[in-house]
């Protein structure tokens, strides 16, 4: 029961530090003083998330090609010092479907793709199946996209509270797209995780009558109580080096 319990903790941890890197606020003003201070009156040090960080924001309804082609074009004009150019689009469900969607429409429409292979169906006779969904988009500028579905944009307490959609009844945040420049500026990674030296991931326990497993066994014990607790701690922030070369497409489809 130990074991489950702390790995049900564990995913819960986790869960929360995501919800920080994408939706986190600083806790400083511009001269860097913290507007948030504890009980004991020390400031509470809390940087932006990658949602506060890209400072490039727009909405759509129905997404097709010619906005997928314009955006990017327009977005990543300027990324002719990066090498290993990558761009990822990070979504939910509702808007890996409506990329795939997008692209589907739109060459369907074009009477100049033609192709004898089987690219959507396979199996043959009576044991037919469609297959073949779009997941990536290279644009004419040389920047190939990469869909990445991320489940906290289905599931996470932002998409619960979140309006539905009109058409698939899933959270409008799960139609949200955001597109992450990751590529490499002066031999660095556009996109860091940070973390404070020391800090990167603590795990303790508070022994009671039982010592929880993984630790040294002792008869020392920190309280009567019969039980044990274990606790986690990490001191970390996402970073966006340079914030102007990704986007925040949000759904308001009504």
């Amino acid at each position: 029961w130990m074991d489950y319990e702390e790995y049900r903790h564990m995913l819960k941890f986790k869960e929360e530090c995501e919800m920080y890197y994408w939706y986190g606020q600083k806790t400083h003003d511009a001269s860097g003083k913290s507007t948030m201070i504890d009980e004991n009156g020390q400031p509470v040090v809390s940087g932006p998330g990658l949602f506060e960080q890209i400072i490039n924001k727009d909405t759509y309804s129905t997404l097709t090609q010619a906005k997928i082609e314009a955006v990017i074009g327009d977005l990543f004009y300027g990324m002719t010092d990066a090498t290993d150019k990558q761009v990822t689009l990070y979504t939910g469900v509702g808007g890996a479907r409506e990329f795939d969607k997008a692209l589907r429409n739109y060459y369907s429409a074009g009477t100049y793709l033609q192709t004898t292979e089987s690219k959507f169906i396979t199996g043959s006779g009576r044991n037919l199946g469609i297959t073949g969904y779009f997941t990536s988009y290279e644009h004419i500028d040389g920047h190939t996209v990469n869909v990445v579905k991320v489940p906290l944009f289905d599931h996470g307490p932002v998409a619960q509270a979140s309006k539905k959609h009109p058409e698939s009844g899933l959270p409008l945040e799960s139609y949200r797209m955001v597109f992450i420049d990751q590529s490499t500026y002066d031999g660095e990674n556009n996109l860091q995780m940070i973390n404070k030296k020391g800090r990167e991931l603590l795990r303790w326990a508070v022994a009671g009558s039982v010592v929880p497993k993984g630790f040294a066994n002792s008869d020392t014990r920190a309280s009567d109580i019969d039980g044990a607790s274990v606790h986690m701690l990490k001191s970390a922030g996402i970073l966006l080096r340079r914030f102007d070369t990704s986007l925040d497409l949000e759904c308001v489809a009504s």
